[in-house]
């Protein structure tokens, strides 16, 4: 994990990992230093908020130092992070995709019940690992959200990540896994571009966090809103010759259709306020 941190995310990202120094909260500074984006005062304004304060110039000046830190080594934790989840993402779309691009059932879901319940299939070698990958994966965030910053939607993403769970293993002990990894599939989708355009924010990469946000409403929109319930769930509905619970598959949908609103709410909010990328979906802070 350090290796990663410090030899591949680091490098990748060029930020610059500052040590933490301890800062008292002077409310002066922290609302002079928020409404400018934590950039450095110029000397003259340094002054006027020494006299403001009640603090010495030179005191100011490492308050400002060290209150800059705080934010680019949270900016820092934020990349590594959002690297990580970039890299795993993309690699197991690939992994996924590649893995069922010869399958009938990827290109007509009917094929996914063909001869199902009296006949379950022997998983190949390739979707056994996809499941265990995704499952490894969705257990673990089950239980790393409750060792990292709470975030704004973590009551949303919890559900979610219980919902992906019962799902992955539900399909998995009843032979339902050709629906499975497709579901899997699709999820994994849009997420590689989500957060590509977070890397490119906490880098201060504007106009491709733009191009890359509207990259991932679109794609969104098309593989969650529009694929998933007209295939998918579907599929699980129509198609499958036993009776199936769709609940689970349901509550995924409104899942998706809350967070369609996010995004629609920030796009409103983006073109009211005259600029692009204000803040990212999924990211309870203003960011530098």
């Amino acid at each position: 994990k350090q290796w990663y941190q410090r030899r591949v995310a680091i490098t990748a990202g060029g930020i610059k990992q500052c040590r933490k120094r301890a800062y008292e909260h002077v409310p002066v500074l922290e609302n002079h230093l928020k409404s400018n984006k934590y950039n450095t005062p110029d000397e003259k304004t340094m002054q006027s908020l020494s006299s403001e304060a009640g603090m010495t110039l030179r005191q100011v000046q490492v308050w400002v130092r060290r209150r800059q830190q705080a934010v680019l080594s949270t900016r820092h934790t934020k990349f590594v992070a959002s690297f990580w989840r970039f890299v795993f993402y993309g690699c197991t779309f690939t992994y996924g995709l590649s893995s069922l691009w010869n399958e009938n059932y990827l290109w007509d879901t009917k094929y996914c019940w063909i001869g199902y319940p009296d006949k379950i299939w022997a998983m190949k070698d390739n979707i056994y690992w996809y499941y265990m990958i995704e499952m490894g994966y969705y257990t673990a965030c089950l239980v790393i959200q409750f060792t990292e910053v709470k975030r704004k939607d973590f009551n949303q993403m919890f559900l979610h990540h219980i919902a992906t769970v019962l799902l992955i293993s539900l399909s998995y002990v009843t032979g339902r896994t050709r629906i499975g990894a497709l579901t899997m599939l699709i999820h994994d989708f849009s997420d590689i571009s989500l957060e590509a355009c977070k890397m490119a924010k906490y880098t201060k990469r504007i106009e491709a966090a733009n191009v890359l946000f509207a990259t991932f409403g679109i794609s969104f929109f098309v593989s969650r809103i529009i694929y998933y319930p007209y295939s998918i769930l579907n599929s699980v509905v129509f198609e499958t010759p036993s009776a199936l619970d769709p609940t689970l598959t349901i509550l995924i949908i409104f899942l998706h259709v809350l967070y369609v609103s996010y995004i629609c709410k920030l796009y409103v909010c983006m073109y009211i306020d005259g600029s692009w990328l204000v803040r990212l979906p999924c990211a309870p802070t203003k960011l530098l």
